[in-house]
């Protein structure tokens, strides 16, 4: 009898197989990534239709997707004619990262976006393992082009780390409330490293989270530590942690110690990474902010915030050391800011 794990182990294999096969296919057939000798990501315009899942159902339904690289959108459609596109996402904001196991298909690609201050999934699969690997290819080269745009003199290596990230752990944890008597519940977590969030979802496959807990560093406060506090006990899991904010205490259970450990792990190697913070001093609840780092040729775009709370940081490109002329922090009094 064949095992969830054989059957998850066998998938894998099978995914980097193909990855493999249309990288090489990629490189040295179709040479997209050849140029005088150097290593470049060619951009260009894509169509095509991939299978992708309903905001407020498990139904994968058949989309329409466009790629305008020049313009700097990805666009989809409804299968019905003539009408415009169900929905325009910018390639500035735009992360795509393979999730075969979640999505439970060995072609199976998740597209993030920023969409109203919270982080917008796409859950999308083509039954072709080639036609996937190269929409994937195509993300990260409208990507790359993006950047270089906006900061040309930047040289291409040190971009390509901001193209598309992975998230560093994902899995379920159990949580509690703000007043930690509430029942803990159940949720999907997905920590993003490059961001520093952890946000926690109902369901693996939910269009949006329920919530996120930013990830500073030590010197500013922040810290993670073994078990849980002293008169708290969870629900079913036993296996604690807290991560400590200059906010509140965020306490969590998991269903074993091997998954405390390597959340302890992988939430420590986010805090130990280093980071320049900004702090805002702002009494005003509904302010959302946006930074913007301005070099000499364009902008890029380093984060936003909704409701932020003090001290508010965000991560500091390596490349962007010696180079950055001017910072723009933007406030807005509206609570769902419009991100430049």
């Amino acid at each position: 009898m064949t095992s969830l794990s054989q059957v998850t182990s066998s998938r894998s294999l099978l995914f980097r197989r193909v990855l493999k096969e249309q990288w090489i296919r990629a490189k040295y057939e179709r040479q997209e990534f050849m140029a005088e000798g150097k290593t470049v990501s060619l951009p260009g315009n894509r169509e095509g239709f991939l299978w992708k899942r309903g905001r407020d159902n498990a139904q994968f339904l058949r989309r329409r997707f466009v790629l305008l690289t020049r313009e700097g959108l990805l666009k989809y459609y409804t299968k019905e004619e003539g009408k415009g596109p169900k929905a325009v996402i910018s390639i500035k904001d735009l992360n795509a990262t393979f999730q075969t196991e979640k999505i439970g298909h060995p072609h199976g690609l998740q597209v993030t976006y920023r969409r109203e201050g919270r982080t917008r999934n796409l859950f999308v699969y083509h039954e072709s393992g080639k036609e996937i690997v190269d929409w994937f290819n195509a993300l990260r080269a409208a990507r790359l082009q993006y950047l270089k745009m906006a900061f040309p003199e930047f040289p291409e290596s040190e971009l390509v780390p901001f193209i598309t990230r992975n998230y560093l752990k994902q899995g379920y944890m159990e949580k509690t409330g703000p007043k930690q008597r509430e029942p803990f519940k159940k949720r999907w977590f997905a920590l993003d490293p490059q961001e520093r969030r952890l946000l926690y979802y109902k369901n693996p496959l939910d269009a949006f989270e329920q919530g996120q807990v930013f990830l500073g560093s030590k010197e500013q406060g922040y810290e993670v530590y073994e078990d849980l506090p002293k008169g708290i006990r969870g629900n079913r899991w036993k296996a604690g942690l807290t991560i400590v904010t200059p906010e509140r205490r965020f306490i969590f259970t998991c269903a074993s110690e091997k998954e405390q450990r390597e959340w302890l792990e992988s939430l420590r190697d986010v805090l130990s990474c280093p980071l320049s913070p900004l702090h805002l001093l702002s009494e005003k609840q509904g302010l959302g902010v946006v930074l913007l780092a301005e070099g000499r040729k364009g902008f890029l775009h380093l984060g936003s915030a909704v409701k932020p709370q003090s001290p508010l940081c965000f991560p500091w490109p390596s490349f962007c050391q010696g180079k950055i002329q001017t910072l723009h922090i933007t406030a807005r009094k509206s609570p769902r800011p419009k991100f430049l």
